[in-house]
């Protein structure tokens, strides 16, 4: 969900920097990129604040929801017009996010989405989160496919390892050119950067950096 359907990726740095901050502890970019982007929180709880005692991280995490929880953020560009094609073609669509289901309902509701998807996976639904291939292969199944029937849209490196490990073919979005090198067959900076063509016949795919979805009566597909 986060930097591919939602621009949050200041509003989740700020939010556990802020906090890490209240308890005197600094966080550097590099943790940031490694560490917080596209990692269940409980994962960054733990390596920030593994000196507390386990309740008081809990109530730490609170003040990290807290304040995403709230958080408007607008669309990544080109997603909506994306969304309202594949389901003018009846492509079913799962959102598999490191996220709560609040605050997921909370971003659905603010963008008028809340009926788009046909399977949602949160954070809390699988034992482990990215980047185990485990919250894409339960998407994949909550839509009656198998993963390698599924594509992926992904914005960080945990994300693709992901999707890649699942045997969904994995397109990256966003600036980081070094989603290729971990297993996404392209890059794209968002959407409208990223040419599809939408045909009913044939196999999808991924070639001359552009994709192609196709064949929709036999192929499901599994966005993040």
């Amino acid at each position: 969900m986060d930097g591919v359907l939602i621009q949050s990726r200041e509003v989740i740095e700020s939010a556990w920097t802020r906090v890490a901050r209240k308890y005197g502890i600094s966080v550097d970019q590099a943790f940031i990129d490694e560490h917080i982007h596209g990692r269940p929180g409980g994962h960054t709880l733990q390596l920030l604040f593994a000196r507390f005692e386990p309740q008081q991280r809990v109530a730490i995490k609170g003040e990290v929801d807290a304040i995403e929880q709230v958080a408007d953020c607008a669309l990544v560009p080109g997603v909506a017009e994306l969304i309202t094609r594949l389901k003018e073609r009846a492509v079913p669509l799962a959102l598999v996010t490191s996220s709560w289901r609040a605050r997921v309902e909370h971003v659905l509701r603010q963008h008028a989405l809340t009926a788009v998807f046909d399977s949602i996976i949160c954070r809390d639904d699988v034992r482990r989160g990215k980047p185990a291939p485990d919250p894409y292969r339960l998407a994949a199944a909550r839509l009656g496919r198998q993963s390698d029937e599924c594509l992926v849209f992904e914005v960080s490196v945990s994300g693709v390892q992901s999707a890649v490990g699942s045997g969904a073919l994995c397109i990256g979005i966003g600036d980081d050119p070094t989603l290729t090198a971990h297993g996404a067959l392209g890059c794209h900076a968002d959407f409208t950067r990223l040419p599809v063509a939408l045909s009913g016949t044939g196999a999808h795919g991924y070639a001359d950096g552009g994709l192609y979805i196709s064949g929709f009566d036999q192929q499901r597909f599994a966005r993040p």
